[in-house]
């Protein structure tokens, strides 16, 4: 099912996930940069294209450099195997 569909069929379901996620990414102990960072890491490890696009982007746009975006990634794949990191090209056009 996709986000647009349960948007549509349960729209307060996405409206209290979204309302969450507003909470979650809030600077606190950790930055909005570093929360996107191990979400990008995360995406990774669960293979999730969309993910990994919008948490790299909103990353890069809370300040994470390629480095940066690598060295999580890298991670992910010292966590899981290569795998991690070596299942979509999307990967590639991030850290170029």
């Amino acid at each position: 099912m996709s986000l647009e569909l349960l948007a549509k069929q349960e729209p307060k379901i996405i409206q209290a996930l979204y309302r969450l996620k507003s909470e979650v990414f809030k600077d606190g102990a950790l930055t909005t940069r570093e929360k996107e960072l191990i979400a990008t890491a995360l995406s990774c490890m669960l293979k999730c294209d969309i993910c990994l696009e919008v948490h790299a982007q909103r990353a890069t746009e809370a300040g994470a450099t390629k480095e940066e975006l690598r060295e999580a990634m890298t991670v992910a794949m010292y966590m899981v195997g290569p795998s991690a990191v070596i299942w979509t090209p999307k990967i590639d056009e991030i850290i170029k």
